[in-house]
This record gives structure tokens, sequence and C-alpha cells, in this order.
């Protein structure tokens, strides 16, 4: 990773915790004082060494682990404000690095409804959460993990 792909990720990021949102390439162009196609570059080698995922054949930011770039089914909540996170774990990463909060899903099963709260580090809820692939695996298919 280069300093300007460095540059990108941390711009990329900053967006999605302040913001809730991934930046657009022509967001992160006026942000790095670069052209689009510079940035458009950085992205996909960023991509290329799994550190964010695109969505499919474009330049948009779809996951920047722990946080999601579009809508999911897990909705991270501190106060009034709301993150997407890609998986259970993605939401209890996200609490674990901006504070005290509820991870709100279901269950893929019957689609109960499931709540996890973060209070002073402890997480607490109404459900289990399961992996069925192992975090060395995540990346073999880490759109369905």
């Amino acid at each position: 990773m280069n300093d300007f792909e460095r540059q990108i990720r941390a711009e990329v990021f900053a967006s999605l915790r302040e913001t809730s949102r991934p930046p657009t390439t022509d967001e992160l162009a006026a942000k790095t004082n670069s052209d689009r196609a510079h940035v458009v570059s950085a992205l996909h080698a960023l991509a290329d060494e799994h550190s964010l995922v695109l969505v499919p054949d474009s330049d948009s930011v779809w996951m920047a682990h722990p946080f999601s770039g579009i809508e999911t089914d897990f909705v991270v909540t501190i106060g009034e404000r709301c993150w997407y996170a890609n998986c259970a774990w993605d939401g209890l990463s996200i609490l674990a690095l901006l504070g005290d909060g509820t991870l709100d899903t279901h269950s893929p099963i019957t689609g109960e409804p499931l709540k996890f709260e973060v209070a002073m580090g402890m997480v607490s809820g109404s459900g289990l959460v399961h992996f069925l692939v192992p975090p060395k695996r995540f990346w073999d298919s880490i759109v369905y993990t």
C-alpha cells in the first residue's frame, strides 16, 4: 500500500465513521486534491489488497470492514447515529471502535428480531452469534461470509 492508497483508505474510513456512508470518487478526489482516475486506481488497488470491497463492476465502496457502504440487516446505533455493518461480527466491531450502543438484526432462520447491547465494553443480548466460516477463510467469499 503506497502513501496515496493509505490516504484514500483513511478518507473512506473517516467518511464512514462521520457520515455513515462512503465517499464518492469525486469527493475523494476533492479531499485529496487529485484527479478521479488516480482515486479510482487507488480504490481498485485497495480492493485487490483486501483493504476494502467495491460494489461489483463499479468504483463505489461496498465494505470497509467493519463498516458497510450499503444498507444491510445489521444496524448499529449509538445515541442518535446509525451505521450499517456487514455481519454481527462487524456490528460488534463498530461498537468496540465507536462506543456503547446496540446492534439490531434478525435470525436468518426464523426472522425473529435480535438485539445486542454493548455497555462498558460488555455484550449482552437476546441471541447467539455463530460463524459458519472460520475467520481465516472469510476472504474466500467475503460478500457471503
